[in-house]
């Protein structure tokens, strides 16, 4: 009885330690035996985490975790699937593990099967099992599944598909501005400012939610939110804001805007576009 409980004791001690760094065991039955999801992880990662890692044996652990419960597990195995790293490349499990990885909480990954099947990407190409797994995220109230169907459907839209379906992205996208403002504020302002399907061009509200993408950092919609000001768009021209922006899209390696800050600069006095550069150095160094 007493050798019984020293060797589990020393088991015991063996898997801690290699949870904390040691060399990693090797997958079997017995070292598995009575772990919980979250140890079963841990090992796998210790693997992955070698100098060379060890794929086939991190995938073993992952399997086993996965097995257990581990939501995180399911969606690293699904991705070892994908690729081909440690297991044989297959389409259909890598979705099996995703379509798992979901039912277990981990919503990030409708996306991942979404535009699997929006892409053929592991599957065969389906539109309606796409927008499928994306409303799952969105009737989990996932902001970045409102997203990429909004996307979808603008795309669609611009290219004459169901221009209809550009006031459901709309709707999408509403919702999603506190969680994913800066994507929400694009595509909102993409909507307005090109009227793209049966969403009507609508310079106020385009400028509007060009301002936040802007604000946010968007080098594209700098470029736009300048020449918006330079040619009154939806808000009074005013040429110092106008160069102020697409000076700050210039910066971030936009073309568009740095097209329109070439185009104000040659036309401006040189107060004007000291005035305006001010102001672009003035709005960089507040976001330090």
């Amino acid at each position: 009885m007493k050798q019984c409980l020293t060797l589990t004791i020393l088991l015991g001690l063996l898997l801690l330690s290699s949870l904390a760094g040691a060399e990693a065991l090797p997958w079997s039955e017995q070292a598995a035996a009575g772990q919980d999801a979250d140890a079963l992880e841990a090992m796998a990662h210790a693997h992955l985490d070698q100098e060379t890692p060890d794929l086939e044996q991190a995938a073993l652990w992952l399997r086993a975790s996965a097995e257990a419960g581990s939501g995180s597990a399911m969606s690293h195995l699904a991705y070892l699937h994908a690729e081909g790293l440690g297991v044989p490349q297959d389409g259909a499990r890598a979705l099996e593990w995703y379509e798992r990885a979901v039912d277990a909480g981990e919503l990030q990954h409708t996306l991942s099967i979404g535009w699997a099947y929006m892409r053929g990407q592991l599957v065969q190409q389906d539109s309606a099992r796409a927008e499928h797994w994306f409303r799952r995220g969105i009737e989990a109230d996932f902001a970045p599944a409102r997203i990429a169907l909004a996307s979808v459907l603008i795309a669609d839209a611009y290219g004459g598909k169901n221009p209809q379906r550009a006031l459901e992205a709309e709707a999408l996208l509403g919702p999603a501005l506190e969680q994913e403002p800066l994507l929400a504020s694009y595509f909102l302002a993409r909507l307005y400012v090109e009227g793209i399907g049966d969403v009507k061009h609508d310079a106020r509200r385009g400028y509007e939610f060009t301002r936040v993408a802007a604000q946010l950092g968007h080098a594209q919609m700098q470029g736009w939110l300048g020449r918006m000001y330079a040619n009154g768009e939806g808000v009074e021209a005013d040429q110092a804001e106008a160069l102020k922006w697409a000076s700050l899209s210039a910066a971030a390696g936009d073309p568009y805007g740095n097209g329109i800050r070439q185009q104000l600069e040659a036309q401006m006095s040189a107060q004007e576009i000291e005035a305006g550069r001010a102001r672009a150095v003035e709005w960089a160094s507040r976001q330090r």
